[in-house]
Parts: structure tokens; sequence; C-alpha cells
């Protein structure tokens, strides 16, 4: 029996088209086409919500660490304006925040945060800035999923640019994607505490 090569095609799609189905049909099909975010603006990730348990921690810690998120605050708002002298003068101001926390597991996991904030500089392309700010929300956003630091601060992604960061959603509801001045709203909320 001779198979034409138009007809071997159409089988690999109808393989593909099934295999996709099949996928879709059991949740899988995330992991091979992507997140189901590929350009939603304001939808929660339902991996992350605040029904996960974090650790709770002591007035003192506790204050430091929000100290922390409201210097990344600012160097945020920095970003979403972009005034390369505010970014380096707010990164510098966050590095101080990190170097005042007393507890010393949480002072590791933000050990590296540090060296990426100090190369955050006016002088370097935004390009730059921005790699090293998403590396520092990284950081940023594994702390506060483990730790309860309140409500005020969620995390958040943008599909579009691959990037993340913690914004306070109780002065900004609404998605301030500090990656993209281009498109500004573009993104989601990934948690709510």
């Amino acid at each position: 029996m001779l198979v034409s090569s138009k007809n071997l095609n159409f089988k690999k799609k109808s393989s593909l088209v099934a295999f996709a189905v099949i996928l879709s049909f059991l949740g899988l099909n995330d992991s091979v086409y992507g997140s189901k975010h590929s350009h939603h603006h304001g939808s929660m990730d339902s991996k992350m919500s605040s029904s996960m348990k974090r650790i709770h921690l002591k007035k003192v810690t506790r204050d430091e660490l929000l100290d922390v998120f409201k210097m990344n605050d600012n160097l945020h708002q920095a970003f979403f304006k972009y005034d390369g002298k505010e970014v380096e003068n707010a990164a510098r101001r966050l590095v101080y925040a990190i170097s005042q926390v007393s507890e010393k597991e949480i002072g590791k996991l933000l050990k590296f945060s540090k060296t990426k904030l100090v190369e955050i500089k006016a002088s370097k392309n935004r390009e730059e800035n921005n790699q090293n700010y998403h590396l520092v929300s990284m950081a940023l956003i594994h702390v506060l999923k483990k730790y309860d630091v309140g409500k005020d601060f969620n995390a958040f992604s943008c599909p579009m640019v691959k990037k993340k960061w913690i914004q306070n959603t109780k002065r900004e509801a609404k998605v301030n994607n500090p990656y993209a001045s281009e498109m500004p709203l573009c993104g989601s909320q990934d948690s709510k505490y």
C-alpha cells in the first residue's frame, strides 16, 4: 500500500489535534502550550491563592519585611514611571531595607537580591535594569509566599515580557506593569492575600 505525503501530513496533524484535545480534557495542556494566562488582564492564578498557609512572623521581623516591601513598592513605582536616576536611588534604599532584616533565614533568601539591586544603575539600559529587577522580584515573591506580611502586597506577572513583580494592591488594585511602558496594564495578579 502506497501512502502519499499529503495523506501522511494529514495523519500527523490529526494526531496532534487529538493529542491536544486529550491534554485539554485532562487539564494538562498548560504544560505543553504555556500558561493559561497568555495575555489576560487582572485574572488571578488559582495556584497561588490566599489559602496557602504562610509562616507567622514575630512583630519585629514582620515590620522589617514590611519595610522591605514598601521600599520595593517605591522601586516598582520608579520602574513604572521609569526615571533612571530615581530607579537607582530606590534600588539603593531597598538594599538598605534588606540589610536591616534581622531574621537570618530571610536574609539568606534575599542575599542574591542585594547583588542584583546594586547592579541597577541609571547609566544602564532599561532592559538590563528590568532583568535585574525581575530577579529581585522573584526572590521577594518567594518571601511573600512563605511569610505572612499581611494583605497589602501581592504577586503579579506579565506573560508578554515574561517577568514578575510585587505590587501594593491596597494602594493600586489594577495591574501596573513596571517592565513595559507601551502596555502598562498588561499582566495578571497571581496571588490574593
